[in-house]
Parts: C-alpha cells; structure tokens; sequence
C-alpha cells in the first residue's frame, strides 16, 4: 500500500488536548488516524475496512475500539429487522426437519 506523508499544522492547544485524550494510541500520529477513521466510519464516509485500515489495526480491534466507545459497528435497523422477520415467515416450511 502506497502511502503519502501530509504536512498539518494545528493550534497548540488543540494539540494538547488531543494529547491528552484517553484514546488508543501511542503517538500523536497514531491518535489522529484513529480519531480522524472513526469520524469518517460515523460519518459514513468510509467503510468499516477503510477505517480499520486507515487506524492500522485489524477489523477486530478497531471494532473492539468502536464498542468501546458505545459505536456500532454494524447498523442494523428496525426496516432490516422487520424484513427478517418477514424472510423468515415466509420460510418457515423450508427449514429441514431434526
């Protein structure tokens, strides 16, 4: 993977309170791919693999770091659960029998 270094200039006192932040992340680097991944995974604007990626860690760590924070990971909405529902009604007869 190709990467591109960006130059960024912040005001100090956002610098410090990024810094002091309880976030994962042992560099200032690192605190910002992490931070900036989750904005753009909440924001829909990447996926949760672009974010994980983007974050460098695994999709199971950077799903364990969304739990943490209370984000989900996986929207799953009541209009998914109501098809579901419907899916499986409608199904129903299919299921092999034990």
């Amino acid at each position: 993977m190709n990467q591109i270094a960006i130059n960024m200039y912040l005001p100090e006192d956002v610098l410090l309170e990024i810094n002091a932040l309880h976030i994962e992340g042992k560099t200032l680097e690192d605190k910002l791919k992490l931070n900036l991944s989750i904005g753009l995974f909440v924001s829909k604007d990447i996926s949760l693999g672009k974010a994980a990626q983007l974050a460098g860690k695994s999709l199971s760590e950077f799903i364990n770091i969304l739990n943490h924070l209370n984000i989900p990971a996986i929207e799953y909405t009541e209009e998914m659960y109501e098809d579901d529902l419907k899916f499986m009604s409608n199904h129903e007869s299919e299921r092999p029998s034990v």
